[in-house]
């Protein structure tokens, strides 16, 4: 009898030794998940990929939250084609106007192949949804009427930038540089685009000069002060603004052209024929100073008043250094 009891305690004990062996590997060959104190998930390895790909910018308007770096980008005037190209981005649909022949050279030949959403001013709305953009930029001004639509399509950043001076152009710029994930690029592009301009504060020989830029067309003469892009431009590189207006973009008669009485004049024109061929045939014209000394240039406007970027920049400094620097 007792022998019985140990033989069945024997196989008792061998059995639960088993169960426990069993037990013991099962655990090992399952890879539970990893967890940390109380339950929860372990800390991710060191050198992990981050999860939070977001990208958050202060704009003309506030906060904007972007999911993810844009790949999908629409813009909705020139100058910010400039920025974006500058960075090495490629739009895939511009607010040309129909006119390709509007980009200056320099940003035509780093653009590729994009869809034209028509005019600046009136964009087809239709059309900027058909080609799914993940980011639209825009102008707080130009397109405040459209800004409602274009919100309904994608997130959109906007920008001050048809009334923009130059300073804020530069802050254009890094806005959109954060916004496009390429932050760190542009820093360094903005460094170069500082130095080129200090190389072009170097090379003019008399910065003491009274000096306006202006775009003409057939019915008007449109002084830039140095409120605007490029007067601010002509004001950072020495140049003293005659007009002394508050108004960016001051239509003035040739009387008042007279009395102004600039030293150099940088005409922009839209046609081929405009209001200063009319005005050269009255004696009052030639009693400004620029037209008296031969100091009247006429630049291309697509690169001094529609490209408001680093390389439109850059191109009004090469203009400039090329009219009144060392020769």
């Amino acid at each position: 009898m007792h022998l019985w009891i140990r033989h069945r305690s024997f196989h008792l004990m061998l059995f639960v030794a088993v169960v426990l062996f069993l037990s013991a590997c099962g655990q090992t060959a399952s890879n539970p998940p990893a967890s940390g104190s109380a339950g929860q998930p372990a800390p991710a390895a060191s050198g992990a990929a981050p999860q939070d790909t977001k990208i958050t910018v202060e704009d003309a308007l506030g906060t904007v939250t972007l999911p993810k770096k844009p790949e999908r980008i629409v813009t909705m005037d020139f100058s910010f084609t400039d920025m974006l190209v500058t960075l090495d981005v490629q739009p895939i649909g511009i607010a040309d106007d129909g006119a390709p022949d509007l980009f200056m050279d320099s940003v035509k030949s780093k653009l590729g192949k994009y869809t034209s959403v028509g005019s600046r001013y009136e964009p087809n709305i239709e059309l900027i949804s058909s080609l799914k953009p993940d980011l639209i930029i825009v102008d707080i001004n130009k397109h405040k009427n459209a800004i409602p639509q274009l919100k309904a399509i994608a997130p959109i950043l906007a920008l001050d930038d048809y009334q923009a001076n130059y300073e804020q152009m530069l802050k254009n710029y890094m806005i959109t540089a954060k916004a496009v994930g390429k932050e760190a690029e542009g820093n360094k592009r903005l460094q170069e685009h500082q130095a080129k301009m200090e190389e072009a504060k170097k090379k003019i020989k008399n910065a003491n000069l009274t000096v306006l830029p202006a775009v003409v067309n057939p019915k008007g003469f449109f002084g830039h002060s140095d409120h605007s892009y490029g007067g601010s431009m002509l004001k950072m590189l020495g140049f003293t603004d005659p007009v002394k207006n508050d108004n960016a973009y001051p239509q003035l008669t040739l009387e008042q052209l007279v009395e102004t009485n600039p030293q150099v004049l940088f005409l922009m024109p839209t046609d081929k024929t405009t209001i200063v061929d009319e005005w050269k045939t009255n004696p009052l014209w030639n009693k400004i100073d620029a037209v008296a000394n031969q100091k009247v240039f006429t630049v291309e406007r697509r690169d001094w008043s529609l490209s408001r970027g680093m390389l439109g920049s850059e191109k009004i400094a090469e203009d400039i250094v090329k009219q009144l620097g060392e020769k």
